[in-house]
């Protein structure tokens, strides 16, 4: 191949919709990946599948954000280098988190214990203080940038105080642990990135305020969501298919922002972009909603496992720190 063969290449992978295309191939390999180790090698039944996935979206959360890519900025300068260390760390505190609960809880298996609603309520700590918030609730503006620093904070703040506090304080007084589910992040897609924040964008609203009215709209779109799926017979707090609805429509939503940077629809303005990618985003949704359940109706949880095994891969790509997707991220177009 000539060099302006491989520059034509290069190019081409870095333009919609080869770009995202080549994504979905990666993430449905590196998917199968895990299936392989966490199934097959390790032979972790489901329920164990699904709670270390948890459990990495809760290290990956911090390793990807709030550290800014600490520790393996500190021995790596490329992305590859810094995420083969970051990844090697997330999947050791995974585990260690695992063993940890275990012993706490004088359990023998990890789905004994409270791990899965413990982490499920500090990713969304996490979450609300990076993406809500901007990174304010526990830092100041003089420290907010500051890095290891600030991402130490975020991290004692979702991980050690806000989520054991729900799961463990409650059983002092002979109550279930308590927890927030993870079911409002479809909804936070759609407001956070497809309206990019419309109309609050437009109130020119500083930090708590903005965070605070940010939180209601996905409080709001959440429990709408869930009223218009009871409607149609999908619970979404006390079925499988609930959550396997809330699983697609989140990895179709990010798919559309990470893998086709909203391609073509990016250069719209505001709201009519954010209507326009979050009803194509809906319709995907259905479409692999319905086989999705007719695959697995023998047995749902299988098809919530793979759902949430293939948006955990496309996380963990996109994740500043880890891989990018070797590069391919950089070109927004």
């Amino acid at each position: 191949m000539s060099i302006r063969e491989s520059t034509f290449s290069q190019s081409l992978w870095k333009t919609q919709p080869f770009k995202g295309l080549l994504f979905i191939a990666l993430i449905g390999v590196i998917s199968w990946i895990f299936e392989v180790v966490l199934g097959q090698i390790l032979r972790l039944d489901v329920t164990s599948k699904l709670i270390y996935i948890t459990i990495f979206f809760v290290w990956w959360w911090h390793l990807g954000f709030s550290l800014n890519g600490y520790p393996g900025n500190r021995f790596f300068s490329t992305r590859f280098g810094r995420g083969s260390v970051n990844l090697t760390v997330l999947l050791v505190l995974s585990y260690l988190t695992g063993e940890i609960w275990k012993f706490i809880s004088t359990k023998a298996t990890l789905a004994d214990t409270s791990v899965g609603l413990w982490g499920q309520t500090a990713i969304i700590a996490a979450a609300a203080s990076l993406f809500f918030f901007d990174n304010t609730i526990v830092t100041t503006e003089k420290i907010r940038n500051w890095h290891p620093v600030s991402g130490f904070l975020n991290i004692f703040f979702a991980v050690f105080f806000i989520a054991p506090a729900l799961t463990f304080l409650p059983q002092l007084w002979g109550l279930q642990p308590f927890y927030i589910p993870w079911y409002w992040y479809p909804t936070s897609t759609i407001f956070g990135s497809f309206f990019e924040r419309w109309p609050l964008s437009k109130l020119d609203l500083e930090q708590p305020r903005l965070g605070l009215i940010h939180t209601g709209a996905i409080i709001l779109l959440t429990l709408l969501m869930a009223l218009i799926l009871k409607q149609l017979g999908i619970d979404l707090f006390t079925t499988t298919t609930g959550p396997i609805f809330a699983a697609i429509w989140t990895t179709v939503g990010l798919g559309l922002l990470w893998q086709f940077n909203l391609w073509p629809f990016v250069h719209l303005a505001q709201p009519t972009k954010g209507i326009v990618v979050s009803l194509i985003s809906l319709i995907i949704t259905i479409a692999l909603y319905i086989p999705t359940v007719a695959l697995f109706s023998q047995d749902l949880i299988q098809g919530l496992y793979w759902w949430f095994n293939i948006l955990w891969v496309q996380v963990l790509l996109m994740a500043p720190g880890l891989y990018d997707g070797i590069g391919l991220w950089q070109n927004d177009r």
